[in-house]
């Protein structure tokens, strides 16, 4: 498997479609910056209480266009530059040689962890380079509770801990991104596995996405919601037990697609 592991790897991160990934993530920071952050710096030397970097950064707020469209897309960006490997091995020689070598449960399993690490690194580093960015402009002062110049509530998923450290609750969140939206990613070699169709593949991370938005919308249960809940600003407030049921009902999905593919007898398809 460490075989594997370096080899697909190496084609994830050496792909010539993660460096536009990741524009469209540093892109829309950059955008943040010049059209949001930048106007908010006179604010500083008003004479009245600063805005903090803790609630102007990308994730920090829920009402800018910049935030909207990152959260939108995200699981379809993530998955650009190796949701489609499987079908491309199997149209390939590089999968067939593979799964004769060295069989197909490490193949697979090699899959689901890269394309894991490629989601959670495409939809973690743009927000980092926001926050530094806007740390850069706006002070990063300490929020406090009682002056309702946050969306976070103590009540919200870690509200203590965004007003004790809020440095610590940014980092914090920022892994809980990567979980989720690596292990989102994860459903597109899980697709790849039954279908042909390279852009189905792709895709079936952000349908999945919706689909949990549109039903938690449909029943007005908006904890439900990875698009409101996984903004660090929380725009729709989760539980522990509802995001961990998530993370594990996606991991359940790419586990069993993956080993119920394993056991047939057939080649790469």
């Amino acid at each position: 498997m460490k075989h594997y592991l370096r080899m697909e790897l190496k084609r994830a991160f050496w792909n010539r479609r993660l460096l536009p990934a990741l524009i469209f993530g540093f892109g829309l920071s950059v955008w943040h910056c010049f059209a949001y952050i930048v106007p908010l710096r006179g604010w500083i030397f008003a004479g009245v209480y600063p805005l903090s970097a803790y609630n102007r950064w990308l994730g920090g707020e829920y009402y800018s266009l910049q935030s909207t469209l990152f959260y939108l897309l995200v699981p379809i960006v993530c998955a650009l530059p190796y949701g489609d490997s499987w079908l491309c091995d199997c149209a390939g020689s590089i999968g067939g040689q593979a799964v004769i070598r060295g069989g197909k449960r490490p193949f697979v399993q090699t899959k689901l962890l890269v394309s894991f690490l490629t989601g959670a690194l495409i939809a973690v580093l743009p927000l980092l380079f926001d926050f530094a960015l806007t740390s850069a402009m706006l002070p990063a002062i300490v929020p406090k509770a009682g002056l309702g110049l946050s969306p976070i509530s103590t009540k919200s998923l870690l509200g203590d801990l965004f007003y004790a450290k809020p440095f610590w609750y940014v980092l914090v969140y920022l892994g809980i991104n990567g979980l989720f939206f690596g292990s989102l990613n994860t459903l597109s070699i899980a697709a790849g596995l039954f279908t042909a169709n390279r852009y189905m593949a792709i895709l079936t991370p952000f349908f999945c996405y919706m689909a949990l938005h549109c039903a938690g919308t449909t029943i007005q249960r908006f904890e439900l919601c990875p698009s409101g809940f996984l903004r660090p600003c929380q725009q729709f407030i989760t539980t522990w037990v509802i995001l961990g049921a998530e993370v594990m009902g996606i991991w359940s999905f790419g586990v069993f697609a993956a080993f119920r593919y394993i056991r047939e007898e057939h080649g790469m398809r």
